[in-house]
């Protein structure tokens, strides 16, 4: 998740940045965010809500809280507590908005010195957090929701810092983008399966390799023949996120009664699976909901 902080970062900079100087007001944007993101939240949180029922959950009135973009904060301990019960991942939207929000508020204000000293403070935070925790798996949870914040302040701040960098003419060194998309599939495993190595290696991989993966994967060199791929892949990738983790628990519902060979071969059907019906999601669901959202009157 920390590394899409940092893209996210980078991306808005690149394209609200200079409109947010000028004459975009902070509501004309946030409503720019939320149609780009909320049509996934929701369907989501729909898929969310047939995945508990499919696996004999009892719903709970402070599940409505999620409509709303807000935590379920209170009621019982759902999937571990997670303070987005219907879907989990949906507890980092939730900062990316907060994220998105505060950076519009306070543009003007928000020098790179300050931007620096407040990325350099989050950073400092989650060494403190990964330290206590034993690493940086924190924020999803009412027990270590203290760990969100600093976690996309520090994320989202890096990538905006990134931005500035490119926007004044630093550039990383050119690196084909297959080798960059290798490191950071190394990263997202967690490469280092010792468990008590995680606070130490997790402080590494989130401040240092993270934001310089971003930084090479900007000025990547992508072969012609890939640039639909990864046009693709790019249109896919919020969607996917947004809707893997229900979609996941419908396939796991079904594949619960099989015996541990049929499970393998339904798991290894079910991946790819939800791939696609990312896809067919995006093309069919989100893309138009969000154009006809963006054609209504302000």
């Amino acid at each position: 998740m920390d590394f899409f902080f940092v893209l996210s970062g980078f991306v808005i900079g690149q394209a609200y940045g200079r409109r947010l100087a000028g004459a975009l007001s902070w509501g004309a944007y946030m409503r720019l965010r939320l149609i780009r993101l909320y049509p996934a939240i929701l369907g989501g949180l729909l898929l969310g809500v047939v995945a508990a029922l499919l696996a004999g959950e009892r719903l709970h009135p402070a599940m409505a809280a999620q409509i709303l973009l807000l935590p379920a904060l209170w009621g019982p301990a759902l999937h571990g507590g997670e303070l987005f019960p219907l879907n989990g991942p949906q507890w980092s939207l939730f900062l990316e908005l907060a994220a998105n929000a505060l950076h519009a508020a306070l543009l003007r204000w928000l020098t790179i010195p300050r931007l620096a000293a407040a990325v350099a403070l989050a950073g400092a935070v989650l060494v403190w957090v990964s330290g206590r925790q034993g690493g940086l798996d924190v924020g999803w949870s009412r027990a270590t929701v203290w760990g969100g914040p600093p976690r996309v302040v520090f994320g989202f701040g890096a990538g905006l810092l990134l931005f500035r960098a490119h926007a004044a003419g630093w550039r990383a060194p050119r690196m084909p983008l297959a080798l960059v998309a290798l490191m950071l599939g190394v990263c997202l495993v967690r490469p280092f399966p010792e468990r008590g190595l995680w606070a130490i290696t997790d402080p590494i991989i989130v401040l240092a390799v993270l934001p310089a993966i971003v930084a090479l994967a900007v000025n990547a060199a992508v072969p012609a023949w890939a640039m639909g791929a990864c046009a693709w892949l790019g249109a896919l990738s919020y969607p996917l996120y947004a809707i893997h983790a229900p979609l996941l628990r419908i396939a796991g519902a079904f594949l619960a009664s099989l015996d541990d060979d049929q499970a393998v071969l339904g798991w290894a059907l079910a991946l790819p699976a939800v791939i696609a019906m990312a896809a067919l999601f995006e093309r069919f669901y989100d893309a138009p909901v969000r154009a006809w959202l963006a054609r209504r009157p302000q």
